[in-house]
């Protein structure tokens, strides 16, 4: 994916160091929030606004044309705009029981099969 100077993006947290948090975006591109760009006011603890996993809702702030390392900033996000899943209490994921996993456990083999059926096809082509 070709990214943009003042795109939107979502990334997630991938580390998170005392200066800033390194995100990871959808087509595997690493970039970094650093802490003066999460808030307008001071930021004493940045685990306070995102730990590993999480998701976040960035602007794309500059881009390093040598490897498309990405600054980005979390305070520059309209905040109609804002998203995290940091925040539990407006976490929308599902809460999963034992047996949810059940149509995953007997599609899965199917799906490996035809997987590596296509491979093995491609690389024949």
């Amino acid at each position: 994916m070709k990214y943009e100077i003042g795109q939107l993006v979502i990334g997630k947290v991938t580390k998170v160091k005392p200066f800033a948090l390194f995100l990871e975006f959808e087509d595997g591109t690493s970039g970094l929030l650093h802490i003066s760009e999460i808030s307008n006011s001071f930021v004493k603890d940045i685990e306070a606004f995102g730990t590993i996993g999480d998701e976040l809702k960035v602007v794309v702030v500059s881009i390093d044309e040598t490897n498309g390392f990405m600054r980005v900033s979390y305070k520059r996000v309209p905040e109609e705009e804002a998203f995290s899943t940091h925040n539990n209490s407006v976490r929308n994921a599902l809460i999963t029981k034992g047996n949810d996993f059940e149509v995953l456990k007997k599609k899965l083999p199917k799906w490996i099969k035809d997987t590596l059926k296509e491979a093995e096809e491609e690389e024949n082509d």
